[in-house]
Parts: C-alpha cells; structure tokens; sequence
C-alpha cells in the first residue's frame, strides 16, 4: 500500500484548492479589500514555509507516522498526548468540512433533503474508497479529480472575462495598508496549512526522500489559482458584494452567460468540486481512522474506519444554528490551529528532532 510522490501532489493540489478557492476568498477580501490578491500571494509564501517544514520533520522519520514520532521525540505519554491532540483536530476540521458541504448541496442542489441524508451519503462514499484500497485508492482517485479540476477553473475564468470591471480593483494598497494585508493572508495560509497531514501519511509514500518539489509544487498552485479567483471576483462584483458572498467563486460562475448559450456553468463546476471535496473527506478519514488505531495499539486501522465514519458522521449534523457556516474557520481554525498545530508544533518537533540526533547519548530517533 505505498503511492507515489506525484500522486501525493495530486491528492495535496486537489484537496488544497477544493477550500482555499472557495471559502478563503471572501474573508480575504472583507480585511484586506481589492488587495485581497496581495494577500493570498503572501499566504502561499507562508504555506510555502509551514509545508517546507513539515518536509523536513517528514524526512528525518520517514518510516513513522506523526502518532509515532511524537512518541519518539516527546515519550510515550507526551508523544501520545500530542499525537490525540492532532487526531481529535482532524475529527473536528473533517465533521465542519462535511457540514459546510452538507449545507451547500442542500442550499444550491436539494432544497427538500434532509441534511442527514446529503452527508450519510458522502460519509458512506468515504468509507467505501477506504475499504476497498486505502489511500493508494485515494491517490488513483485524486489523479483523476486534479486535472479534472484545474480545466474547470481555468475554464470558468475564460468564459468570465467579459464580465471583468479593471477599475474595481483600484486603488492598490492605499486603501488597506500592510496590517490588513498582512492580517488577511492568515485565512487562506491556515488552510494551505492543511499539508499538515502529510506528517501522517510519509510511511505510505513509496519515494518519501524526495517529497519537497511535488509537496511545494501542491501549495504553489493553488496558491496561484486563488489569487485569480480573488482578482476576479473583486472585478466582477466589487469589495462590498464579494466579502459577503460565502461562496464567490460560484457565486461568479453563475453570472457566465454567453448569448443564452453557455451557462449554468455552475452546474458541472459543482460536480467537478464534489469530487474534490471527497478526496479531502477521504483523505480525513484515512488519516484519522489509522491515526485511532495507533493510539489505541490496534494494528490493523481497516478496524476503525467504520467508527470513525460514525463520529464524523454524527458531529457533522450539530444544528447549524449552533456552529455557523463558517465560525469554526473563524473561531477556531485561524485563531487556534493554525498557530500551534500548523506553525508552532511542526518547528518545535524539527527542533527537537535535530537536537536528539545531534546529542551522542540520545538514539537516533529514526
């Protein structure tokens, strides 16, 4: 069960851009208003940074899983507190992610499903791809997806042009200044940070030594595509509208019409992002049902994807009247997470792996 390095740039470029271009965009924005695309390039220079550190930590315990080295670092009980701590992260960000998906397929898609339904049937999907070939089935998958979704982007954007207001994106910088743009690249950086995950999946990857050209090359993309779709909202729908629409980009591709007949683009758009955000979900559940095993000494992680479906399942249908849409990103993910578990935790651990391999009385940890 071993996938390749450029499959793994497919699963990261895939599962990167299926959030960055649709949820970082309009939050961007709101702070940093028409130099929302200045900050999004810096938020991939800070992706950039976090994924190369996560690289770093990766190549010096290439056979083990974060759950393992964390006990290899810290001991067995801090290891194992650090190592749960990311696990019930993951639990949390793959329950919000199916909500939030929930929500918009039965805002934009089936008015008059119930919302259990909607996410039963993507948490079923999930478990199957699992079941039947693991991550290796996942990397297949997302090598499909991936192109599939960078030709309807770049397709959308196209077909967009006539509807672009150059004038909107004017002024540049005065009217922000350094501290909004500064503050709204943290958004779409936290989510770029979500290459977090590779620290559980390097013991799957058949070339782990020479991750750091594919893994740079899936922050850098999408990078690129949201800073697009950032200039182009912004010119179609100017700062006031774009940083209140939740979902910009589709917002935008609804508005493609060409002489009555190219249009409802938004309708292959939407399938073609339903394929990304399984790929997410998939990977989610991979890593948290092998993660569980771990921690809890059972060797065979097939075991508890079954549970792990469950409790995603269940904690995805908190009443949305509880957790809005997108206050677990606000509230939680850019305040919390992305500070100690993408920044914080990643160097600490490349820190202290560097100093047990340098000091002669401490074994080498891999």
């Amino acid at each position: 069960m071993k996938i390749s390095r450029w499959q793994l740039f497919w699963m990261f470029l895939t599962l990167e851009i299926s959030m960055s271009v649709w949820l970082t965009v309009s939050p961007t924005i709101a702070i940093a208003k028409q130099d929302a695309w200045i900050s999004l390039a810096i938020s991939g220079v800070i992706g950039l940074f976090v994924t190369l550190i996560f690289i770093l930590v990766c190549r010096r315990h290439a056979s083990q899983t974060l759950v393992e080295f964390a006990q290899s670092l810290f001991g067995k009980w801090i290891g194992r507190l650090i190592g749960a701590s990311y696990i019930l992260m993951w639990f949390s960000v793959s329950a919000d992610i199916l909500r939030i998906f929930s929500l918009f397929i039965k805002q934009y898609l089936f008015h008059d499903t119930p919302l259990w339904v909607i996410a039963f049937l993507m948490i079923a999907a999930m478990a199957y791809i699992n079941y039947a070939g693991s991550v290796e089935a996942i990397a297949r998958f997302s090598e499909l997806a991936g192109p599939l979704l960078l030709i309807g982007i770049v397709i959308t954007f196209g077909l967009n042009l006539s509807n672009l207001h150059p004038s909107l994106i004017l002024p540049v910088y005065a009217d922000s200044g350094a501290f909004s743009i500064l503050k709204g690249s943290f958004v779409n950086a936290s989510f770029l940070g979500e290459s977090m995950m590779i620290m559980m999946l390097t013991p799957f990857i058949a070339d782990s030594k020479q991750l750091l050209k594919p893994a740079l090359l899936a922050i850098c993309i999408p990078s690129a595509v949201a800073v697009v779709t950032s200039v182009m909202v912004i010119m179609t729908f100017g700062t006031n509208i774009g940083s209140t629409l939740v979902f910009p980009y589709f917002s935008m591709v609804r508005f493609i019409n060409y002489l009555e007949f190219i249009q409802n683009m938004d309708v292959w758009v939407m399938f073609i992002w339903i394929f990304s955000v399984f790929v997410k979900l998939a990977s989610y559940l991979f890593i948290n049902s092998h993660g569980t095993a771990q921690l809890l000494g059972i060797k065979n992680g097939r075991i508890m994807i079954g549970i792990v479906a469950a409790i995603i399942f269940a904690l995805s249908l908190v009443p949305a009247n509880k957790i809005g849409m997108l206050d677990y990103a606000k509230l939680v993910w850019i305040p919390y997470i992305f500070p100690i578990f993408i920044v914080g935790l990643p160097i600490i651990f490349l820190i202290v792996s560097l100093i047990k391999t340098n000091d002669p009385h401490v074994k080498k940890a891999t």
